[in-house]
């Protein structure tokens, strides 16, 4: 009989201890030189291709409730400039 829990354990301790940080640096790192190099339109071709990928797993996304939400943020975002626009004092 096989005992998977000592390997699974260790498995979730080895990945929890990872360079996140180090990781994290290396992407932002190789996108922006990504973009450096292309230009702004690599930016917007990566956005559309996360929002096909998006798409292959749902088609109907975004939904209407997620377009409600979405709208209401910007909302919310667009008050808060005008609040602190130094135009508005």
């Amino acid at each position: 009989m096989l005992h998977w829990r000592p390997l699974i354990s260790r498995g979730i301790r080895d990945y929890m201890a990872r360079e996140w940080d180090a990781a994290r640096a290396a992407k932002d790192e190789y996108w922006a030189q990504r973009i450096a190099r292309y230009g702004a339109l690599e930016g917007f071709r990566i956005a559309d291709e996360l929002r096909r990928q998006a798409l292959l797993r749902d088609p109907d996304w975004p939904g209407a409730a997620a377009r409600q939400q979405d709208l209401l943020a910007h909302v919310r975002l667009a008050e808060l400039f005008r609040r602190a626009s130094p135009r508005s004092s």
